[in-house]
Formats: C-alpha cells, sequence, structure tokens
C-alpha cells in the first residue's frame, strides 16, 4: 500500500505540471537575501534585481532571491558583509571586495591607486586569467563562490568647497572613507583628510557640511542626487576603478543542483554583462549631464595626473607588498600588455 500511495503521488505531481526535480528540493530556502552597498536607482542596484529575477524564472521558482540595497542586513555596516555571509545571515552579496579587504587582505587589490587607469586595461583584468582563476580562488577560500564580475566605474574626487586638481587643491578637505586602511592612507598621502563613516551617515554629514565630499561614480552621484547635497565640484582623477562580483555563500552554493547552477551562473554573467554595458553607456554622456545639475567638472592635465601618480606611488609600493605582490604584478602585466595594444 504504501509503495502504491506513493506511486500515485508522484504520477499526480506530473499530471500537476510540478516538476519533481521541484518537489524533491526540500532543503532549498524560500527565500535567498543578497546584499549589497549599494542605495536604489544605480546599475548596481537594478543589475543584482536582473541577477535575482532571471534566476526566479529560469529556476521556475525554485530559487528565489531578495535585495537588501544599502547593507541594510548588516545596519548599513558593508565591512561586515562578509563577516555575514559566513555566519548565515546572507546568503548572495553583489559588491566591492574592498569593503571585505579586512578580513582577507587580497580583496583591497583592485583599489590600488591608478592600477587599472583605462577602460582597454578594465576590459583586459576581467578577461584574464589572474580575476578568473587566481582572485576567484582567493575568493572561494574567503567563503563563497565567485559568478560573475562586472565594471563598477571610476572612483572620482566629488566636493562642496573647491576646484581640485592637484594634490595642494585637496589638503585639509574631510573626505569620507570607507573603513579601509589603504583607503584612508591614500587620502592622508594626498593630504585630505580621511573619514570614515558608511554612506547613510555620510549623507547627512555632506549636507550639514561636517564632511566636504567623497569618493564615487560619476553614474552613482547622478543617481543619487549628490548635487542637491552641495556637492558642486568633480575631479576626474580616474584614480580608482574597482570591479563589482555576484557570488553566493559557498554553503549555499553546494546545496542547489548541479542544473540550477550552471542557471544561477549564466544569469550573473547576463546581469554583468549588462551592467557594464550601462555604466560605458553613461560614460559617454556623464560630463553633459554633471553640467546639466550644475556641477564644475574638472579634468587633470598629463602633467597634473603625473603629480597625482608620483604622490601615490610610495603607498602603492607598500600596499602592493602587503596584499599579495605576486598577484599585484600578474594584473599589472595584464594592464601593460593591454596598454600596448
Amino acid at each position: 500500500m504504501t509503495t502504491r500511495r506513493a506511486l500515485l503521488q508522484s504520477a499526480s505531481a506530473v499530471a500537476l505540471g510540478v516538476p519533481l526535480l521541484a518537489r524533491s528540493q526540500t532543503s532549498y530556502k524560500p527565500e535567498y537575501r543578497i546584499s549589497m552597498a549599494s542605495p536604489p536607482g544605480t546599475v548596481w542596484h537594478q543589475g543584482t534585481e536582473q541577477f535575482a529575477r532571471l534566476v526566479q524564472e529560469r529556476t521556475q521558482g525554485r530559487i528565489r532571491m531578495k535585495t537588501y540595497p544599502g547593507a541594510s542586513l548588516v545596519q548599513g555596516q558593508q565591512d561586515r558583509e562578509l563577516v555575514a555571509l559566513r555566519q548565515g545571515v546572507i546568503d548572495v552579496l553583489t559588491g566591492t571586495t574592498l569593503t571585505w579587504s579586512g578580513t582577507v587582505k587580497e580583496f583591497a587589490l583592485f583599489h590600488l591607486p591608478f592600477l587599472m587607469p583605462t577602460n582597454k586595461a578594465i576590459d583586459a583584468v576581467l578577461a584574464s586569467d589572474v580575476l578568473n582563476k587566481d582572485f576567484y580562488d582567493i575568493m572561494r577560500r574567503a567563503g563563497f563562490e565567485p559568478l560573475a564580475s562586472a565594471e563598477y566605474g571610476a572612483f572620482q574626487l566629488i566636493n562642496s568647497k573647491r576646484r581640485v586638481v592637484t594634490p595642494e587643491d585637496i589638503k585639509g578637505l574631510k573626505i569620507r572613507t570607507v573603513s579601509t586602511p589603504m583607503q584612508q592612507e591614500i587620502m592622508s598621502v594626498f593630504g585630505a583628510n580621511p573619514t570614515t563613516m558608511s554612506f547613510a551617515d555620510a549623507q547627512p554629514a555632506l549636507a550639514s557640511g561636517a564632511v566636504d565630499g567623497l569618493t564615487m561614480t560619476v553614474e552613482q552621484s547622478l543617481a543619487l542626487k549628490l548635487h542637491t547635497l552641495g556637492l558642486k565640484y568633480i575631479t576626474k582623477w580616474n584614480a580608482f576603478n574597482e570591479l563589482l562580483h555576484i557570488a553566493v555563500a559557498n554553503p549555499v552554493w553546494k546545496g542547489w543542483t548541479d542544473e540550477d547552477r550552471k542557471i544561477v551562473g549564466a544569469a550573473a554573467k547576463e546581469a554583468a554583462a549588462e551592467m557594464r554595458f550601462k555604466v560605458r553607456s553613461a560614460q559617454a554622456n556623464e560630463n553633459a549631464a554633471l553640467k546639466a545639475v550644475g556641477m564644475d567638472v574638472s579634468e587633470p592635465t598629463p602633467a597634473q595626473a603625473l603629480v597625482w601618480h608620483t604622490n601615490a606611488r610610495r603607498v602603492y609600493a607598500r600596499w602592493k607588498a602587503t596584499i599579495n605582490p605576486d598577484l599585484v604584478a600578474k594584473v599589472e602585466q595584464v594592464v601593460a600588455a593591454a596598454s600596448r595594444v
């Protein structure tokens, strides 16, 4: 009787159009939580939402994801996201690894000043083994499975006080930084006064004048309307070009079937490609968009850019040795080869 009942139940499931695979996956969570530091409105947020939507559609609802922007699962403290992922509070992360570099030193790699100064350099790194093999292996050891990487965009310097084209101009400005020693040290070397806080805390601080500026991509600054907080001056120095990564906690990844892992991986790559396209599209018209909202745009001349590069050399060398000199050297080789093409 037991066998007959089981066969009848199985037949009923098929008749109702319910995949047996889905019925067998009782260990799947009803909802998987995606953490991201960016608030809504940015390409980062749009890409994360697209990823979640594609996964749900293509797994026929077996995997449902919900996005928690503003690092809200860790009360806005984005440097705690990796710890929360290891604790099971977060299932999926989309973001830059810089904010998790307090736990894994190599995660500061792509924030080395002037490491990837051009689109050619970024394209080459995104396609390289140093990212897709060496760096991804480091991510796996840290507790998550990397699925895809996208272009984040250049962190430009934005402030409310004055035009900045040389290190002399930045001296004394209170610049918001994330809680990573390397970013703080870079700002100090340039002559600024680094002030660590979450982005949620930075917004009222910028509006009140308690903080003078921050570094952010042009696309994000426009999407978040930073010009309404009194930020008028932007310096397009291309000092930092980060990458965005989509990654799943190792236990979650291993708990999915091979079929679902392939679906999720393909969705991540599609979302990452779309983010990259949107970032590049925004770059094409960003100066006009900035001027349309009343922002003053400064682009250092080659001679002025050389001064920034020269000032950054010592801190670059120190952090290259700290992060992983062999790994950094591989990225440098990829970037150098791209610049010769």
